[in-house]
């Protein structure tokens, strides 16, 4: 059997730590993604595929061992056992996602990854489960194209087995390995003091129960077509055009009333720095940068993107991301409970301060291309970003076939499902009617 050539156990990364201890009243730590099909998949090779696939990257069937000094990665003790993907018939599909969106992933008890197939008639939805803990966007993406390489296999031979990605780099040394940099103290200079929040998406503090929830909205063909065709003609990345639509939604519900910049910080897959083909698993490695904005009352949307795209092209000069890298090599000697301190100091900090910079990830494209279980087609996808506690707030974005979706999660009452549903609106109808600026 190939599994056998997996290791029981593997290091966590600094960056899984970080992630991981976003359970302690930070996040709800998942990533997730929902798949639909235009025809039923085989629900047991399904299962097997999503069994299989925890071979294939060796970290999805692990769990999190917590350890002061190095904590550290084991394999489930029988996976063999676990029910990795259940099938749920229905007639309201949109309910059967909502409900699997909201269901917990246990980080003690379930393994990295979790699916539900959905079947509404003779339509199938596939929802998968990802613990941010092991990885990040990118590698969710990734993680689509795996399974979907897995379920045809079986597809074609009901014995197939996937190789064990066993010498995968999970941790941003090959990152730093491919810029060559190997004196990390003189690498890692800071041109100034990193600047405190200066507002956030608007919440109340509350003792009543709090409930997760997501809000979703969704800009379709046409829309995207003369959104990418504008970027074009301004001399802009899809990024820009969102990170403009962002700011201008967020001033518009906000209204900070000073001319102070405010803050929004994105997510940078440091993968951009490797060189082709190298070997990634499953894993976190990505970067964040910050851009700052003052408000400009009654500027047309081509003055702020004229900003966003001159701060940008600034930041992309100095390899964006790359920091997080320094830092997360320059901390790799801490233990496990300095790293728990530490998060935890950073959100008292938040707390007691009441801001927090909102978060954009634009995790991109799912596939270039329509993906395929088998001969079943996939006809829309999109990806649901973490859901984060006030005063902590997410914008989630992804593309699959020029279908672009926007996702938020947050945490009733101390968030408002009304807010973030009018962020969404208020975004989507910037980026829809940007080209008649």
């Amino acid at each position: 059997m190939k599994s056998q050539k997996i290791s029981r156990t593997m290091p966590a990364t600094l960056q899984d730590q970080f992630n991981y201890v976003a359970r302690y009243g930070i996040s709800n730590y998942t990533l997730q993604a929902v798949i639909r099909f235009e025809n039923r998949l085989d629900e047991v090779k399904l299962a097997r595929a999503v069994r299989l696939s925890t071979d294939a990257e060796p970290v999805l069937g692990c769990l999190f061992v917590e350890r002061d000094d190095r904590p550290f990665w084991q394999r489930l003790a029988d996976p063999e056992r676990i029910s990795w993907c259940r099938l749920e018939e229905t007639q309201d599909r949109e309910e059967s996602i909502m409900k699997f969106l909201l269901e917990p992933l246990s980080m003690d008890h379930d393994p990295q990854v979790l699916a539900l197939l959905v079947r509404c008639g003779q339509e199938d939805t596939l929802c998968i489960k990802l613990n941010h803990a092991c990885c990040d966007g990118r590698s969710a993406k990734e993680y689509l194209k795996l399974l979907a390489g897995i379920y045809t296999q079986l597809y074609i031979d009901s014995s197939f087995e996937p190789e064990p990605n066993v010498q995968g780099k999970r941790d941003q040394s090959a990152v730093l390995e491919a810029l060559g940099i190997t004196d990390l103290k003189s690498a890692f200079t800071s041109e100034s003091e990193e600047l405190e929040p200066t507002w956030a998406f608007p919440w109340k503090q509350s003792v009543e129960p709090e409930s997760i929830r997501f809000s979703i909205s969704r800009i379709y063909q046409r829309d995207f077509q003369n959104i990418s065709a504008y970027a074009k003609t301004h001399g802009a990345t899809i990024n820009d055009i969102i990170l403009t639509a962002f700011f201008r939604a967020l001033f518009n519900m906000i209204k900070p009333g000073s001319d102070s910049p405010m803050e929004i910080q994105f997510t940078v897959d440091l993968r951009r720095y490797l060189p082709e083909g190298e070997n990634i698993a499953i894993s976190n490695l990505s970067g964040i940068e910050s851009l700052r904005l003052s408000e400009i009352k009654c500027e047309p949307f081509v003055a702020t993107l004229e900003r966003v795209i001159s701060i940008m092209k600034s930041i992309k000069t100095g390899f964006p991301g790359i920091k997080s890298a320094f830092a997360c090599e320059l901390m790799s000697g801490m233990g496990f409970r300095e790293v728990l301190k530490m998060n935890k100091k950073e959100w008292e900090r938040s707390l007691t301060s009441r801001r927090s910079s909102p978060m954009l990830t634009n995790l991109g494209v799912i596939s270039p291309y329509p993906l395929l279980f088998g001969e079943t087609v996939i006809k829309d996808a999109y990806l649901v970003t973490p859901a984060f506690r006030a005063p902590a707030f997410m914008l989630g974005i992804s593309t699959y076939q020029e279908t672009l979706t926007l996702t938020a999660g947050y945490y009733e009452p101390a968030i408002r499902k009304e807010n973030v549903d009018c962020l969404l609106g208020l975004v989507a109808g910037e980026l829809i009617s940007c080209h008649d600026t």
